[in-house]
């Protein structure tokens, strides 16, 4: 073993933030409850793919700039799809935001440099958002629940109707959440 390169190991590793340590862990942890809320579901867990999910949560932790957290989300659906029969199952809000825990972890990762501490506002921010997210689908599933649970017949207006709320919603989330400051302000001229 070249000593060389350990040492250049333990130097990068002395530079990575608690950030990123939590992120890191954050990640691998999402990832992992993610597949066990799928083998929670059905009843059963295999080991090979709760084995192939921690492996490559760590592998896209590690390299968050790779495809390998898609592949990791997509493992856990396809387990979910081939071993889940009940499509209205709440255990599909939990699987949701476990997913998207993974994915925004990953995603905040990627955009920053490993030595990187996150300021708070942007972290505050990036919690405000998903909250949203998850209490959106959160609704969502409860409206088809709801639904479902009364047979009612589909409605294009409706649906339509929805859509469009839900798309203003997004744009007046994506408004509100503008920097306000002067660099900001100097750039939009």
């Amino acid at each position: 073993m070249n000593v060389d390169w350990l040492q250049r190991l333990i130097d990068r590793l002395a530079l990575v933030s608690w950030q990123r340590w939590a992120l890191i862990a954050l990640a691998v942890v999402a990832a992992t409850a993610a597949s066990t809320v799928t083998a929670l579901a059905a009843g059963r867990q295999t080991d090979v793919v709760l084995v192939l999910v921690v492996g490559l949560g760590v592998a896209s932790a590690v390299r968050p700039d790779s495809h390998t957290a898609a592949v990791v989300m997509a493992i856990v659906v396809w387990q979910w799809l081939a071993s889940i029969d009940d499509a209205m199952t709440p255990w599909v809000i939990a699987l949701a935001a476990l997913l998207f825990v993974f994915h925004a972890a990953v995603a905040l990762m990627a955009v920053a440099p490993v030595s990187a501490e996150i300021e708070w506002s942007v972290l505050v921010r990036w919690v405000r958002r998903g909250v949203v997210v998850v209490g959106a689908t959160a609704a969502m599933w409860a409206l088809v629940a709801v639904m479902n649970e009364r047979r009612a017949a589909g409605n294009v207006a409706l649906t339509v109707v929805g859509l469009l709320v839900l798309t203003a919603l997004v744009l007046v989330m994506r408004i509100a959440s503008r920097p306000t400051n002067a660099v900001d302000a100097n750039r939009r001229g």
